[in-house]
């Protein structure tokens, strides 16, 4: 059984977690709930539960505020659950932290589930954490980590201003970084391009993405675009204008 701690401001949210845990997770106890920070830090201590669904707001904090307060015997893997995507959307996905959104539908719920059951199987490294944590207390993107599980299941961490293009391997997504690295992640291209789409990155053509910062030259009438490290790729013709709009603001 995995034991767990449900923190959320809302008993009604409480409530339906421990609901559909109970219904459709039954490899997961409940074995207590809080309604916020201060009391969540207290049951995870009591419990040490290996699983915790955190709210990301909280009267008293944030679900982040929870991991700092528990951080020196962090042993558990966390949900964070939300109502609010876009706020901490990128600081959770590019650390690897599952995120539900709310209302909690039964698939959202089982796919987490299944996911943290296999890292708790799996004895994961918590490493994720730490660049959930140091993303959190660094909120402008050119201080971010990305957190990224290749295909042999290993985890690497890439500075992200250092990724100068990902594209399109198959059903995978390769990246490219300016020291000439290259990683292949187990994630598509797609599930990174909708990551990056609000970043400093633009998607050129189909099958690759650049990060902006790393363009050295771009050669509208040929449509193609110069990579500071010397790799040229190619721009589709509607996108030509929009990349040279979107540099010049």
């Amino acid at each position: 059984m995995i034991k767990a701690v449900i923190i959320d401001d809302e008993r009604n949210s409480r409530d339906i977690i421990a609901l559909m845990l109970e219904k459709y997770c039954p490899e997961v106890t409940v074995a207590a709930t809080a309604s916020d920070c201060a009391e969540g830090i207290a049951r995870i201590r009591e419990h040490q539960p290996e699983l915790v669904f955190l709210d990301l707001e909280m009267p008293d904090g944030t679900g982040f505020d929870v991991l700092l307060g528990t951080r020196e015997d962090v042993s558990f893997e966390a949900v964070f659950v939300t109502a609010f995507e876009k706020k901490f959307l990128h600081v959770i996905r590019c650390a690897e932290v599952e995120l539900i959104l709310k209302p909690i539908d039964k698939e959202s719920l089982l796919q987490a589930v299944s996911l943290v059951r296999d890292r708790i199987a799996g004895n994961s490294s918590k490493q994720r954490y730490q660049v959930l944590l140091e993303n959190f207390h660094n909120l402008q993107h050119a201080s971010w980590k990305l957190l990224v599980q290749d295909t042999n299941g290993d985890t690497q961490t890439i500075f992200l201003p250092s990724v100068e293009c990902l594209e399109v391997r198959q059903e995978n997504c390769l990246f490219r970084t300016d020291s000439g690295q290259e990683l292949l992640a187990e994630r598509p291209f797609r599930y990174y391009a909708d990551l990056f789409s609000s970043l400093p990155f633009y998607q050129v053509n189909n099958m690759q993405m650049i990060q902006l910062s790393n363009i050295s030259q771009i050669d509208a009438s040929h449509g193609k675009v110069l990579l500071k490290s010397g790799m040229v790729v190619e721009i589709t013709e509607r996108r030509r204008k929009d990349l040279l709009s979107r540099l010049q603001r």
